[in-house]
């Protein structure tokens, strides 16, 4: 019996110590921790746009590309239709800088830019009594230049001009037709002002004077400096067709481009 009850000891520890030596079984592997996306962009932030350095001599306020009016005039009032089309893509803005680069070799221009909707109030001013648009051009380009510290700001703005035998208007670039014009013809106009302002002072400068001879052959020509006709255009009804119309954004590009060239190098040079 003593010998039965060692052997069943001596078993027993043998399998204790060999229970011991058994390698645990092997844990799942740690999943590495999950990397935090960066947060995105909101929808429509615009990244912030460059900043010109330097020495500038002429800086270029320009407000006449952000829209396209497209004004059909009618037999009567039932008959008038007008929408306004998006069309900063066109770039009309930024034309306007190089020509006015192509216009003044080694003069340091420079574009400045605003906020915006920055013209709206101009453009669509509360009814006052007494309204003074210089003044009120004045405010919002010395507000806009901020410390540009330029020696000359050229500002472009819209005008508004009647439509030919109509009651009706057209403001800046787009294109209108009359009720009676043939099918498929369009006249695109471009009407806008340049203005000259200094830049310490922020005064207004005299536009260049136009001599006999320029007023004399202009007076005889058929040529106007603002319009473009179209005998073969499909008008637009939408503002989308309007946008995406190739033939007047190239038409507008071109008639501002012309205008610009004839004008630009009196302006510069101040006479």
């Amino acid at each position: 019996m003593v010998r039965i009850a060692v052997s069943l000891i001596a078993l027993l520890s043998l399998l204790t110590s060999a229970a011991a030596q058994t390698p645990p079984a092997p844990s799942a592997p740690a999943k590495p921790a999950a990397k935090k996306q960066a947060p995105k962009a909101a929808a429509g932030a615009r990244a912030p746009a460059s900043t010109e350095t330097g020495p500038c001599q002429i800086g270029v306020i320009s407000a006449i590309g952000d829209q396209f009016s497209v004004q059909h005039v009618g037999l009567t009032m039932f008959g008038n239709e007008y929408l306004e089309a998006p069309i900063d893509a066109w770039g009309l803005d930024d034309l306007l800088v190089t020509r006015v680069r192509a216009a003044a070799p080694g003069i340091a221009v420079r574009k400045i830019t605003y906020a915006n909707g920055a013209f709206r109030p101009y453009y669509h001013p509360e009814a006052k009594l007494f309204r003074n648009n210089r003044d009120d051009l004045t405010a919002l380009v010395r507000q806009i230049a901020g410390g540009a510290n330029c020696e000359r700001y050229i500002v472009a703005t819209k005008s508004r001009v009647s439509v030919d035998g109509t009651n009706q208007s057209i403001e800046g670039v787009g294109v209108y037709k009359n009720w009676a014009s043939p099918s498929g013809r369009g006249v695109v106009v471009a009407y806008f002002l340049l203005n000259v302002f200094d830049g310490r002072t922020f005064e207004i400068h005299r536009a260049p004077s136009r001599n006999f001879g320029d007023v004399l052959a202009s007076s005889f020509s058929n040529k106007n400096d603002d319009i473009r006709i179209l005998n073969d255009l499909d008008f637009p009804k939408t503002p989308e067709q309007a946008t995406n119309n190739a033939t007047l954004r190239d038409c507008a590009r071109s008639l501002i481009t012309a205008k610009l060239d004839k004008f630009l190098p009196a302006y510069i040079k101040g006479e």
